[in-house]
């Protein structure tokens, strides 16, 4: 076992980074070399290693074994095969192995799978993995990776760059949800509208086996609805609507740092360039998309196309030919012209183009030398020996080796610092969210900043249309949390947010105020009844019994509910849209919340706790989003629901006899809970709690354990830990808060 100091530019950190990214652990660490060992049967591994093979991606079983300093680990029964796409006819060969092929839902350190990359390309064997990190340090949520030795039934197969496969763990460990749509985007995928049609893009080029645009995760649904609206937005919108509107569909912040990347470490085998190389995820909580990058070796000099990257202009990098939309469209608009200059300066001052990083970038290189220089297959394809690696920092090879890896960021940061535009700009906004869990009462709204810092930072708003109101971040801070008082009543509450730098340049939030809808003219579409543990009330046409929400259309006209949502969580209200199905007066509506959106359209992408949870109801409005329902569930028993004790009307009510789908008022009056009991008080409370007579009483914390009972009309609560409690007197629930 090899090891070494941790190298030094692995740990920076731009003072402009924003951590969303999971820790290198032990998988990927970065101060040793670990080795992975594969043994597989000598006949399936000539087999695999037939030429009428090479492209197949058949698995064959194998044994899997981990070395480094912490000791071994071996598994069993792995898969093993060869990867890439034009490397497979290279005598190195690229692996992945499969974790979980033939165990299913096995990990190794929440991995199922592992990318191991022969580099071939780069003599220098260090060009992708300071291509990853300088994502990571960006804050781009970016692969983790590292450097490993090979080894396949004993024998040495080389120093490998192992890089973190991109799946739903990948995406929910970065965003903190894996229900969202994601897609590996093949050659060509240049984003330009094909239809309105979304299965105009499950479209498969002649030459290959796989469509361009290839969904990974939630495939039986295989729905592309999300990336048809977006890719029409991105080329159907004009200039102005572009500039103000794009944030909706898709998160400009991040690729115009990994645009900034890109053009100066000269990657042309991305999106950019090449139609190729990258993931759209559609993030369900932000219900837009985020551009992932992938394979990056073709890098910092590489060449394939007679092109010369350490010269090219950063705002005229695509093809002169052919267009690329989502490039293209961002260059041309000012606002985020200025943003990606701002962060190719800000690399070029404090990127991997100064003395201590390239120092740093040096030490990487001797940090492998040693493994490097044993691997006999490293240069077989293209002719490198052990003096091209250790020369490759500052020489050139030749051929499509145009530049070496310090050469060329010498002459990239020239030139690209004389190509840009030298624009002041404001601090960025890159981020709210609006967080509805105190709702109607107050909404907290959280603010994402990074750029040149603020010296103010506020929230306007106003109520109704009344007098404009301020609240003022008491200091800088990259995230601020802001909470804004709602009127009493309905109506809409009008904000922005405006960020002033120090040197007085503004920006806001939305090109228009953003609006809250709620209370007065509201559809009368309502959360009427909720089930969150489902053991043998109602089963769905799958023969499940799930937890389940009803909804009922109390108005007098017939509502469609496109542009609804669904959702548990607070701070997502556009987490699930209902199908846009037509409720007539009067009549019920039944969701299974089951997270197994793969069912049908009648699934949504979460599932009710029975500890008790708010259940929201959305309207998407084009300036903002309208409240039209909202529920705090009380933990509740197996088979009990908890609903409206008349339909559309109050009280919320224990329901014994739940009633999905149906009218709740057509239970017997025997069988519906006790009338409305005024709430206990003072509440929140820090010791006694009081309501208006004797009952019997019993108090659950929030994951629903009985903490106290008897008879009283009050109960102490200072003994009890700070958190939110429900009691229960009778049938009726009310929600207390512990201080």
């Amino acid at each position: 076992m090899r090891h070494g100091t941790a190298v030094l530019f692995l740990t920076f950190l731009s003072a402009w980074a924003i951590a969303q990214n999971p820790e290198a652990g032990r998988i990927f660490t970065s101060e040793e070399i670990p080795k992975v060992k594969i043994f597989i049967d000598p006949d399936s591994l000539e087999d695999l290693y037939l030429e009428e093979n090479w492209y197949s991606n058949h698995e064959y079983p194998a044994t899997f074994v981990w070395e480094d300093s912490q000791g071994a680990d071996t598994l069993e029964n792995i898969g093993f095969r060869f990867r890439g796409n034009t490397s497979r006819d290279k005598f190195k060969k690229s692996f992945k192995v499969s974790i979980n092929s033939f165990i299913s839902g096995r990990r190794y350190y929440g991995l199922k799978k592992l990318n191991l990359n022969a580099e071939v390309n780069d003599p220098s064997m260090v060009r992708s993995n300071i291509t990853w990190r300088l994502y990571r340090d960006l804050g781009v949520p970016a692969s983790r990776s590292n450097h490993v030795e090979v080894y396949v039934n004993d024998v040495y197969n080389g120093l490998y760059q192992n890089c973190e496969h991109i799946n739903d763990d990948w995406a929910d460990e970065r965003f903190g949800d894996d229900a969202g749509n994601l897609y590996k985007c093949n050659y060509p995928a240049n984003l330009h509208f094909i239809s309105n049609q979304p299965d105009a893009y499950k479209l498969t080029p002649p030459w290959s086996d796989r469509r361009v645009y290839e969904i990974k995760t939630n495939r039986e649904a295989d729905d592309y609805s999300d990336l048809a609206r977006f890719i029409a937005f991105l080329n159907q919108a004009d200039d102005e609507t572009f500039a103000c509107e794009f944030d909706r569909y898709f998160n400009p912040y991040t690729y115009l740092k990994v645009l900034a990347v890109d053009v100066l470490t000269g990657n042309w085998d991305a999106y950019l360039y090449n139609q190729n190389n990258f993931y759209l995820y559609f993030h369900p909580r932000r219900t837009r998309f985020e551009y992932l990058p992938f394979d990056l070796d073709n890098t910092w000099g590489l060449d394939w196309l007679d092109q010369d990257w350490a010269t090219r202009n950063i705002y005229n990098y695509s093809p002169g030919n052919e267009y690329r939309p989502l490039y293209e469209r961002l260059m041309a608009a000012q606002k985020f012209r200025d943003i990606f200059t701002y962060h190719v300066l800000s690399l070029l001052e404090d990127g991997y183009y100064t003395p201590d990083h390239i120092a740093a970038v040096q030490e990487l290189h001797g940090f492998i030398a040693a493994s490097a220089l044993t691997d006999s297959l490293k240069g077989t394809d293209f002719g490198y020996d052990n003096d091209d690696f250790l020369n490759a920092l500052d020489e050139a090879y030749g051929g499509h080796v145009v530049h070496s890896v310090l050469g060329f960021a010498e002459i990239r940061a020239a030139v690209s610092a004389a190509q840009a535009e030298q624009n002041q700009i404001a601090p960025i906004i890159w981020e709210f969210r609006e967080d509805f869990s105190e709702f109607p009462e107050a909404l907290t709204v959280r603010v994402k900043t990074e750029g040149p810092e603020w010296s103010q930072l506020l929230l306007t708003y106003t109520q109704d249309g009344g007098e404009e109101q301020v609240i003022s971040a008491a200091e800088y801070g990259e995230t601020t949390h802001f909470t804004v008082p709602v009127a009493d009543g309905g109506g809409v509450l009008s904000y922005n947010i405006r960020a002033e730098g120090a040197d007085g340049l503004v920006r806001t939030a939305w090109c228009e105020d953003r609006k809250v809808y709620y209370g007065a003219d509201v559809p009368e579409i309502f959360i009427n009844e909720v089930m969150s543990s489902n053991s043998m009330t109602i089963s769905d046409e799958h023969g499940d019994f799930d937890d389940w929400i009803e909804l009922y259309n109390g108005g007098e006209t017939a509502v469609n509910l496109t542009g609804y949502y669904l959702t548990d969580k607070d701070r997502a209200p556009k987490y699930w849209a209902t199908p846009g199905v037509t409720m007539e007066p009067g009549t019920f509506r039944l969701f299974w919340a089951d997270d197994e959106i793969e069912q049908g359209p009648m699934h949504t992408n979460f599932k009710v706790s029975s500890g008790g949870e708010g259940i929201y109801l959305f309207r998407d409005r084009p300036d903002g989003i309208q409240v039209v329902d909202l529920i705090q569930l009380p933990a509740l028993p197996t088979d009990i629901s908890f609903g409206r004790q008349t339909d559309g009307g109050l009280p919320w009510v224990v329901f014994e006899d739940p009633t999905p789908g149906s009218s709740n008022t057509s239970l017997s009056s025997e069988n519906h809970t006790e009338e409305f009991m005024p709430p206990p008080y003072p509440n929140p409370a820090s010791g006694m709690v009081m309501w208006d007579e004797t009952a019997d009483f019993r108090l659950f914390d929030i994951s629903g354990r009985q903490v106290a009972a008897g008879r009283a009309d009050r109960h102490d609560f200072s003994a009890l830990d700070a958190g939110v409690y429900i009691l229960q007197r009778g049938s009726a629930m009310h929600k207390v808060i512990r201080r």
